[in-house]
């Protein structure tokens, strides 16, 4: 029997699109891709010449959620046996949309970030206006969350901490824990020449990366002679806060440290480029707001086997842990380098590491676990 997979993702992870959709490809699923017009001209690249071997309904601009919304749950209750649900990081009046949307196919919700289904209310803050609309902005969208979670026939967590978040939470439904995505295999690898390229991944801003901390330790690193070292801020600013860390970046430039930076959003083709050819990815985002989700830094150290430089007790992937260093303050990341810089045998070795650990998300390995872990155990009764 044939299943018919639906992936619907409207906002922001695109990859995750991709990369369900091939796992579910892989176990002779049908497919059907259920994103807007920007997700779809986002996510193309990664398909390559596999693009046309789903099937696409894209939402119309003039559409609103709810209509789409709609639209969705009548084509599931029709042709979809089984549904991924992904990015749910949207305001509360669109959150309430999700809690009303209910096809009768089994659902299942990608949690990338499990802890917002189990969150709990903040105290209302009111030393500003701003403080106490988004504590109460907060607060609906997680009473919002706890009556929709219940709707779902699953969650599928990426790793062991999630999922063991999640029964800690005394979750009873299905819980599945498989990775997300899976090594790209591309020859990625290249020696160490000398510069030590290093690369960050993610928007710029000051909310959820420490990017003054980042470039402080640059500073410092070239203030005392250490000049064989290059970094590149994968990601585009998204607010005030993002366009002064560039003009911070600009002045270091000036001053003559090799910086480079994107001021608008980074296609597919440059974010692969890019990671290719850098040595080691350094992630310097504040750990609080994560949680047990595996960001990006992470996952791209991950699909280009790279070494990676990550906040402590952030890697909840441990198969990485041999490819990876950590820093408790990010001020300690400029002697990380430095030693690195000092010991270009470290840094082979941390690249030989990373090539090996990455071969454990093979695609062939996360697809049989997919079949294995996530489409038998929720296709059981078809």
């Amino acid at each position: 029997m044939t299943v018919n997979i639906g992936i619907m993702e409207l906002f922001a992870d695109v990859e995750l699109i991709h990369s369900e959709a091939t796992l579910a490809l892989r176990a002779n699923a049908n497919v059907t891709i259920f994103t807007s017009l920007m997700g779809y001209e986002r996510v193309s690249p990664f398909f390559e010449t596999r693009l046309n071997d789903c099937h696409w309904v894209i939402k119309p601009e003039k559409d609103s959620l709810s209509r789409f919304l709609t639209k969705v749950e009548r084509y599931c209750d029709e042709k979809i046996d089984l549904l991924f649900l992904n990015t749910f990081y949207v305001l509360p009046h669109q959150q309430l949309l999700y809690y009303f949307f209910r096809p009768k196919c089994t659902t299942v919700q990608v949690a990338c970030r499990v802890e917002s289904w189990f969150g709990e209310l903040q105290p209302i803050r009111n030393k500003s206006a701003k403080t106490f609309i988004l504590s109460v902005l907060h607060n609906i969208s997680q009473l919002i969350r706890w009556r929709t979670l219940p709707h779902f026939n699953g969650l599928w967590v990426e790793n062991r901490d999630a999922y063991d978040y999640a029964v800690s939470k005394g979750y009873k439904k299905s819980l599945t824990c498989n990775p997300l995505l899976f090594y790209t295999q591309k020859k990625n690898y290249q020696s160490y020449n000398e510069k030590l390229k290093c690369i960050t991944i993610g928007t710029i801003n000051d909310q959820r990366r420490d990017y003054d901390g980042l470039l402080d330790c640059f500073e410092k690193l070239f203030d005392s002679g250490m000049k064989n070292v290059s970094l590149t801020l994968l990601g585009a600013p998204v607010d005030d806060a993002g366009l002064r860390i560039i003009n911070r970046c600009d002045n270091l430039i000036e001053k003559g440290l090799d910086l480079n930076y994107y001021t608008e959003y980074v296609h597919e083709e440059i974010v692969s480029q890019k990671i290719a050819s850098a040595d080691i990815i350094i992630n310097p985002n504040k750990l609080g707001l994560y949680g047990t989700g595996t960001f990006g830094a992470i996952i791209k150290a991950m699909q280009f086997a790279k070494p990676g430089i990550y906040p402590i007790n952030s890697l909840h992937h441990k198969n990485l842990a041999s490819s990876s260093l950590f820093y408790h303050k990010i001020e300690e990341l400029s002697g990380i380098i430095e030693s690195l810089l000092n010991s270009p045998q470290k840094i082979e070795r941390l690249s030989k590491n990373a090539r090996e650990n990455s071969e454990k998300f093979s695609l062939e390995r996360v697809s049989k676990e997919f079949q294995t872990c996530v489409l038998e155990k929720y296709l059981t009764g078809l």
